[in-house]
């Protein structure tokens, strides 16, 4: 009989035990925050490992995960995106998985979380970038930390600022954000200087970024300068807007020799020149852009045996005044991603503010021995203020467009397809009516191959070869 009454007495203390257990975990979550709106605050939002490995090696970082609420809140799931085929490896306040749940953070408090990343230089298959994500489900939202370490041995530049430098070119160079050459606020009057064999992968949204300051790119013929997207892959080798471009913002005298540039949003920005300053770019392909391939706004630009192709929007975006002289170039674009409205070259003298036009002159804009062609019938747009713009014109080129032409058209073809070899190479057949046909007062001995050219020349930056 004792027995059975101890049994009795031990069967209640544990349901009240439970009960308690049960009560006491229902007022502890009614504090917790189950609102759709809870969000999560990181120290940061990409974990970059920036150690440059030389053999196989690991390194550590860590960041923090904020409440800035007065209540607690609990993180239902922490989990690396790429799982257990991750080179990285973490531990959430304590707890290492490659998923971690049920994580409560008290209210105005944080937790550690630490990253480990190995990584295999030698490794040739790996990207110049190992990427994953953390990715936090709270309340039924996702957010993510973005991890990114450096996957082969190369010069990498994170946002840094770059002054009086030459960068070397016996490994790649590879952009991560902003790579700036000046910046406002912090350093003008800088300047960067690429070798010919340089090679530049930038990552997504990297930009180089030139601001009162000058880069000098001195490739040669036989050794140029090639800037691209940082993914190697072959699906990915004419894929455009993989990185953001070459921007100059009031820049200095800057020169640019045989240089590639390619797969950007923008290939070439350059807004505004500094006083009397400009860019010169001397047998320089930008292509392959997913807005344009060059767009300037008040800038001065020399552009002599060059193509700027294939672009989403303008191929050559002339915009908000300036001084070009284009000669022996070739301005084309047919764009296959999607259909396409805007003109391979477009002309622009004004702005728009509040209801007021203000007049921005185009000083000169003269294309000699050049092709402006694409697949839309007008690959010409002069987007001007009326009697405000006057001074272009194009000399021995061959253009299309649907608009009456005037006085500033000389010796140019009109509407007639150049012929080329393929729209992608823009190398002309021996059919082509541009051969022989270039005005011999702005002859160059060499074309963008460097062919020699005849005297007069090929209209375009390409001569025909037999």
């Amino acid at each position: 009989m004792k027995s059975n009454t101890s049994l009795f007495f031990y069967i209640i203390v544990f349901f009240l035990a439970l009960v308690l257990a049960a009560t006491f975990s229902s007022c502890r979550k009614e504090n917790f925050l189950d609102d759709s709106s809870v969000k999560l605050q990181f120290s940061k939002d990409t974990v970059v490992f920036d150690t440059v490995f030389s053999t196989i090696g690991s390194t550590y970082r860590r960041f923090t995960v904020i409440n800035s609420y007065n209540n607690p809140i609990s993180i239902s799931q922490i989990r690396l995106g790429k799982g257990t085929a991750s080179a990285y490896r973490m531990n959430v306040d304590g707890i290492a998985g490659v998923v971690v749940k049920d994580i409560d953070i008290p209210a105005k408090d944080s937790i550690y979380i630490f990253v480990e990343v190995t990584i295999d230089p030698t490794n040739a298959n790996n990207p110049f970038v190992v990427q994953d994500k953390i990715h936090f489900q709270i309340n039924g939202n996702n957010q993510s930390v973005e991890l990114a370490a450096w996957g082969q041995n190369a010069y990498f530049h994170y946002n840094e600022l770059v002054c009086g430098e030459t960068w070397a070119v016996d490994k790649p160079h590879v952009l991560y954000g902003i790579t700036a050459v000046g910046f406002p606020g912090i350093d003008s009057n800088c300047s960067l200087v690429i070798p010919a064999g340089a090679v530049i992968y930038a990552h997504t949204d990297a930009v180089l970024y030139v601001y009162k300051s000058s880069l000098n790119i001195n490739g040669t013929e036989t050794n140029r300068v090639i800037f691209q997207g940082d993914r190697r892959e072959a699906s990915y080798a004419n894929e455009p807007g993989q990185w953001f471009g070459i921007r100059f913002a009031i820049a200095q005298n800057s020169t640019l020799n045989y240089a590639i540039i390619k797969n950007a949003t923008a290939g070439l920005y350059v807004d505004t020149a500094f006083g009397g300053d400009s860019l010169t770019l001397n047998n320089v392909a930008s292509f392959n852009h997913s807005f344009a391939s060059l767009f300037a706004q008040g800038a001065r630009i020399h552009a002599e045996n060059s193509r700027f192709n294939k672009a989403g929007n303008n191929a050559v975006a002339l915009r908000l005044g300036g001084e070009y002289y284009f000669n022996h170039c070739t301005i084309n674009n047919f764009w296959t991603a999607s259909s396409r409205t805007s003109p391979a070259l477009v002309l622009n003298n004004y702005y728009e503010a509040n209801g007021i036009i203000y007049v921005r002159p185009i000083l000169r804009a003269n294309f000699n021995n050049s092709i402006i062609y694409g697949d839309i019938d007008n690959e010409i747009v002069l987007d001007t203020v009326p009697g405000n713009f006057a001074n272009y014109r194009f000399n021995h080129c061959l253009v299309k467009t649907d608009q009456p032409i005037n006085s500033n058209y000389v010796n140019s073809k009109l509407n007639i397809s150049p012929n080329y070899t393929t729209n992608n190479s823009l190398r002309l057949k021996s059919s082509s009516v541009c051969i022989d046909q270039a005005d011999p007062l702005y002859f160059l001995p060499t074309d963008l191959d460097n062919n020699t050219r005849s005297n007069p020349g090929d209209i375009g930056c390409y001569e025909f070869v037999p």
